[in-house]
Parts: structure tokens; sequence; C-alpha cells
């Protein structure tokens, strides 16, 4: 793909793949070394590695009224470095099929992301990851739940931690991110003893 093509993309409704689980329509915000950033059009902000874009294409729809005019990304040189600005965050891999999914970022090396996915620790190959996005509300602190699950786990405040474990295994639940402080930094503890 040509730099000098996709510049002249940004700012305008881009189709990224044609179809399939990773194929996403949004606006174009930035091309940077190895990676673009795109605002779908749920309002989500995905970074997309050039190496998984099978094509990409201009729409003709009207940009301007279906998206939002500040969005907020992460800005980094590369992949790797954004990956390392995204350490701590709640995210979502990949964008659809069997291989998507969501994750709290413990530590990023040139290699590959350690993770705690619904409270196991895992470790995932830089190279496997398509796209990446942050989810919900929680910025680079992570540790924020959403007022939908405060709400549901003070209900029974008696047996949080089941509520917050049941509430974490559930895949829509899995986007709000329950994960206690406690249980990621002992899997993080137990990551660095692998």
């Amino acid at each position: 793909m040509s730099i000098n093509y996709l510049n002249q993309l940004v700012g305008k409704e881009v189709r990224i793949n044609r179809g399939g689980p990773d194929a996403i329509v949004g606006k174009l915000l930035s091309i940077q070394q190895d990676f673009l950033v795109l605002q779908a059009k749920d309002g989500s902000i995905v970074y997309i590695q050039f190496q998984h874009i099978k094509s990409i294409s201009e729409t003709k729809s009207n940009v301007s009224s279906s998206y939002s005019s500040h969005s907020h990304y992460e800005t980094s040189h590369n992949f790797h470095s954004l990956l390392t600005r995204l350490n701590h965050s709640f995210v979502q891999i990949n964008r659809g099929g069997p291989e998507k999914f969501d994750a709290f970022i413990v530590e990023s090396s040139s290699d590959y992301l350690l993770l705690v996915v619904n409270n196991e620790v895992v470790r995932v190959p830089v190279f496997h990851i398509r796209s990446i996005s942050v989810v919900g509300n929680q910025g680079s602190k992570g540790n924020k739940s959403s007022s939908a699950n405060k709400s549901s786990s003070n209900k029974n405040s008696s047996n949080k931690s089941s509520a917050n474990k049941s509430s974490a295994n559930k895949s829509s639940a899995g986007r709000n991110s329950t994960v206690k402080t406690s249980t990621i930094k002992t899997l993080w503890k137990k990551s660095r003893i692998l």
C-alpha cells in the first residue's frame, strides 16, 4: 500500500477488508509507520496493523454527519510503542471471529503481549494481533468498572467476588472488565515466575 494514497484518505470514511470478521468501516484518523487509526461507526478507536490489511477503499458516505469531530486516540511511532502505551488498559484484540477477545494488558514486549483474559494469564504473539482497541472508558488505569457492573455487584455486596467472576466470564460483560486489582497483581506475579 502506498503511504501517499493512504494519506489522501485521512479524514474520509473507508472500508478495511472487503468481508469477514475483520472487515470494518470507519473514519480514517491517522497513518503511522506500521499501523493505521480508525474511528469505527460505534465510536470506538481501532488500531490496525498494516500487515493484516488485505484491502482498503473509500466509501461515498458523508463523514461529518456520522462521526465525532473530537476523537482522542493514542499516537505512537509504531505498533510496538502503541502496545507499550496501552499497558494496564482493558482492550479488545481483533474485531471479530474466533480470535476476538477482551483482555487486560499486563506487559508488552517486541514479540508478545502478556494479558489477563477471564482470570487467566495468556501470552499472545504481537504478529497475530490484527487490531486492538481500548474498551470502555477505563483509560490507562484500567481498574474502574462501569456503573452497570458497580450497581449489579452492589446488590449482593456479601458476595462481590463471585459477582465479579461471573460477570467477567460473560462475553458481553467482558467488555466492562470487572477483573479486580488484586487478581491482576496475583496473576502478574505468577506470570513473572513462568
